[in-house]
């Protein structure tokens, strides 16, 4: 699954554990999207806050790592 995946209709999907197993994967762009989702619709749960922080890191050095690979090339 990619972010260009996720669509609006695929709420469903839209679940801690979704993004828990994307987070598994490496998918962490798709895993704080569906974070940043749960804590719009849940803003008193502080462990999808902290979650969304972390994974913006990780994010970033994932594009920073895809970036470098790209350049190399």
């Amino acid at each position: 699954m990619s972010i260009a995946c996720i669509k609006a209709h695929d709420d469903m999907y839209f679940t801690e554990s979704m993004a828990q197993a994307l987070m598994g994967q490496g998918h962490y762009e798709d895993a704080l999207t569906i974070y940043k989702i749960l804590a719009d619709t849940s803003p008193d749960n502080e462990a999808f806050r902290a979650r969304i922080v972390s994974l913006k890191t990780l994010a970033e050095r994932g594009r920073a790592s895809r970036q470098v690979k790209m350049e190399n090339r």
